[in-house]
């Protein structure tokens, strides 16, 4: 009988081919599953108004980077936070100046933001650090952040005593074309308004160091019995409210404004308007407004006042402040004469008659010497005599015999001269009356001259006739 013959079997049984096999699909699932996790991340707000565990997104330039996985209540009540599961692509944008905030409906008189809202529903937006610190926990944003400062574009700021109509998101303008926007506002102090402002880098060239900003928005409204001047900037602005800019030609060769440089934002055009700023000294405002009178020269406006003063002296006189044109710069000479132009009235004269409709003005008279930007108001000079030449004359006499300043002067019942002033004598048993008589007409004036007052109506009768 034969013995069995034993042979030792070699390699793996096929019984653990299929562990094995199960083997590398779990180790591959597991670290897929580790590869592709997404990161976990805590972010505190203070409502989840809007917010859903498992539906609401994290969005990052339009692109879904993460989801809302859970809602908890903070422990001590002030805040919700909410669990969030980031994509792992993000790993390294999440660092410690990450922002995030929740992006939903707003709709209001100057704002319309987050529409797309109303059909997606409420979002979480992030924007990227610029840290090298990782966070897995944040603190979010009641509204969106301004745009960091290495974003293409301009950032500049706008200082301004009061923020008025300008809010987050406020249109910035130039010749009614957009080109910027606001950003963010803070209070410094209790002295000013710092409001960030930011300009698309298409536009960025516009803005010099010597341009000019001032809120253009609802309407400004400046005028006299002479007329009105509204000024709207747009619809836009007058709407959603509005900054807008200009740079005054003698300032087009000022440098290129730089980020984070300062600007003064004015209240409306006509205080934002360049000019050469001067002070001028009267004895009191004499019917002169601020924004509206001028400074009117030959015809031109020459200037504007911007305010008043008091002065702290005896008179407690006031003092003009004014914004001069540019153009008009050669009026600031230490030896130019500036006074008040107004309504005279008298029985054979009216004078400065314009000034009934235009408003009293300032008008002034060239002088030379240095350049000057305070000055002190003389007394209106008599019109003829700074634009003809003549002579003067003193005329003595009883009394000024009714006459009146601008009372003209005839010979032959033609007009050659006009009186200019009155003045007692040195003794005070006189009036001088100081006459002007035209240059055409000077020689008529001789050493034997007789003069007298010409009355107004003269009567004379006898028996064939009577004459007036």
């Amino acid at each position: 009988m034969q013995s069995p013959e034993i042979k030792k079997k070699r390699g793996i049984s096929p019984i653990w081919i299929l562990p094995i096999v199960a083997l590398i699909i779990g180790g591959w699932l597991l670290y897929k599953g580790v590869r592709d996790a997404g990161v976990q991340i805590i972010v505190h707000f203070e409502n989840a108004e809007g917010i859903t565990a498992g539906k609401t997104k994290v969005m990052y330039k339009g692109i879904p980077v993460g989801m809302v996985m859970d809602i908890g209540v903070d422990p001590d009540l002030g805040s919700v936070s909410l669990f969030i599961e980031m994509d792992r692509r993000t790993k390294k944008g999440l660092v410690e100046d990450t922002k995030f905030w929740i992006v939903k409906p707003e709709i209001s008189a100057g704002r319309i933001s987050g529409l797309n809202t109303m059909l997606s529903g409420s979002y979480i937006e992030a924007q990227r650090g610029t840290s090298s610190v990782a966070r897995r926990e944040f603190v979010g944003l009641s509204e969106p952040p301004p745009l960091p400062e290495g974003v293409p574009g301009l950032h500049i700021k706008l200082t301004a005593d009061v923020l008025g109509s300008v809010q987050k998101g406020t249109h910035i303008y130039f010749k009614n074309i957009v080109i910027g926007s606001v950003q963010s506002y803070s209070l410094v102090g209790d002295e000013s308004v710092v409001i960030d402002a930011y300009i698309e880098p298409e536009y960025a060239e516009l803005v010099k160091t010597g341009t000019r900003f001032w809120n253009s928005s609802g309407i400004g409204v400046t005028g006299d019995l002479s007329g009105f001047k509204v000024r709207v900037e747009s619809v836009a602005a007058l709407i959603y409210g509005g900054i807008s800019l200009y740079t005054p030609e003698e300032k087009m060769d000022t440098p290129q404004a730089e980020n984070n440089q300062f600007f003064p934002l004015f209240a409306d055009f006509d205080e934002a308007e360049y000019g050469i700023r001067m002070t001028l000294n009267l004895p009191s405002a004499m019917g002169l407004s601020e924004g509206v009178s001028k400074v009117m020269y030959r015809g031109f406006e020459a200037g504007v006042i911007k305010d008043f003063s008091f002065n702290d002296d005896e008179r407690k006189s006031v003092t003009a402040h004014i914004l001069i044109n540019p153009k008009a710069e050669f009026a600031l000479r230490k030896k130019t004469k500036f006074w008040v132009v107004q309504p005279k009235l008298s029985v054979n004269r009216v004078e400065n008659l314009d000034t009934i409709v235009k408003g009293t003005y300032i008008t002034f008279q060239p002088g030379e010497g240095e350049f000057c930007d305070t000055f002190v108001a003389v007394e209106q000079p008599n019109v003829e005599e700074m634009l003809r030449p003549g002579s003067r004359f003193s005329l003595v006499s009883e009394n000024s015999k009714s006459l009146s300043l601008g009372a003209p002067v005839l010979y032959r019942k033609m007009q050659v001269g006009e009186v200019i002033g009155y003045d007692l004598s040195g003794d005070g048993k006189n009036v001088e009356t100081e006459i002007f008589i035209y240059k055409k007409y000077a020689d008529l004036v001789q050493q034997g001259s007789i003069f007298w007052k010409a009355e107004g109506i003269t009567f004379d009768a006898d028996l064939e006739e009577i004459r007036v």
